[in-house]
């Protein structure tokens, strides 16, 4: 149960000094959703459009209402989203929040306690800011054009940075894997933490290593985890051309991707054969960074012509037909044996 009313700005700024928390410009007939005491809901609009029928409170102001304040904490059973690009209601929590998924845009969200977010937290744009006071916990956090500052304990398996993501104590990140630069809470770039690379991308499903926002919000719309699953990893082959991938993969052949060179499966149309070649990464990181061929622990370099005699020598035992390309010697064709 909750207790939700509507109460004019300046009361809500006297009781709870919202102007000293978020740079407001507010009249004072706008209003305020105010949630009093520990609060329970299945998904929380902070969109202005979207906020009003939500909660369903008459206004005397016509405008919107300003935004969310609970006092206490708040456990929300699917996801908190702001989809207002450039704007948005703020959110104040005085307590802790739980949530499965939290994607912001343009609001200004503050809370003061502890942070559980199930999945995936996202800041998907340029505008707004989100603050955790307390410690938090993630399995994504995306920070990609969002200013995001922990000030307590952070905790995920991945984080993105881009510039955006502020951390008050180093000693205290638990972070499996980095893909951009990590600053303090004054903006200055943090030297042992975060990474140049991108690589570490890699622990997302492919669908989502572009962080294009809207491909995010319609995974949080189905509960899905942005993280490359086993599922992904181990699943039958979907294509005739998945087969030949395959094949390669059992053989301890690298395949291509952004940051590591390896082979390429193009399909042919109709009954033309399959095209099979090497390929330098799109995206290599620059010499030196942990994790790149070269550096300890890391894949070793390739070399063209030696991981094409071991792309013939595994799809020709598996019985398909390999011969190379008349007219590029860099190029293999490959057909099953009913081609």
């Amino acid at each position: 149960m909750r207790h939700m009313e509507a109460v004019p700005f300046p009361e809500t700024d006297e009781r709870f000094g919202i102007r000293s928390r978020f740079p407001l410009g507010a009249n004072d007939a706008a209003e305020v959703v105010v949630l009093t005491g520990d609060t329970t809901l299945d998904s929380l609009p902070l969109d202005h459009t979207r906020l009003d029928a939500w909660c369903g409170l008459s206004k005397t102001s016509p405008d919107a209402f300003l935004g969310v304040m609970v006092d206490g904490d708040l456990s929300v059973a699917d996801r908190i989203t702001n989809l207002e690009w450039d704007f948005g209601p703020f959110l104040l929590v005085r307590g802790d929040v739980r949530v499965r998924n939290l994607a912001t845009a343009g609001s200004e969200i503050l809370v003061e306690g502890d942070l559980h977010v199930a999945q995936t937290l996202a800041g998907v744009y340029n505008h707004g800011r989100t603050v955790v006071k307390g410690d938090a916990r993630a399995e994504v956090v995306v920070t990609e054009q969002h200013l995001t500052e922990f000030h307590g304990r952070l905790t995920a398996e991945l984080c993105t940075a881009g510039n955006f993501l502020r951390i008050a104590d180093p000693a205290r990140v638990q972070v499996g894997g980095w893909a951009g630069y990590v600053c303090d809470l004054e903006g200055r770039l943090l030297p042992d933490v975060g990474s140049r690379s991108t690589r570490a991308l890699r622990a997302l499903d492919p669908d989502f290593w572009d962080l294009d926002g809207g491909a995010i919000l319609t995974a949080m719309k189905a509960g899905r985890s942005l993280l490359r699953t086993a599922d992904r990893q181990t699943r039958a082959p979907r294509s005739p051309a998945d087969a030949v991938r395959e094949v390669l993969r059992l053989a301890g052949c690298r395949e291509h991707d952004r940051w590591d060179d390896g082979f390429v499966v193009d399909p042919g149309r109709d009954d033309e054969p399959y095209e099979v070649y090497f390929c330098e990464a799109d995206e290599p990181d620059e010499p030196g960074t942990p994790g790149t061929p070269g550096t300890p622990g890391a894949p070793e370099t390739l070399d063209p012509a030696t991981e094409l005699t071991r792309y013939t020598k595994a799809l020709a035992a598996a019985g398909y037909g390999v011969r190379v390309d008349p007219v590029d010697v860099d190029v293999l064709w490959v057909r099953s044996v009913a081609g």
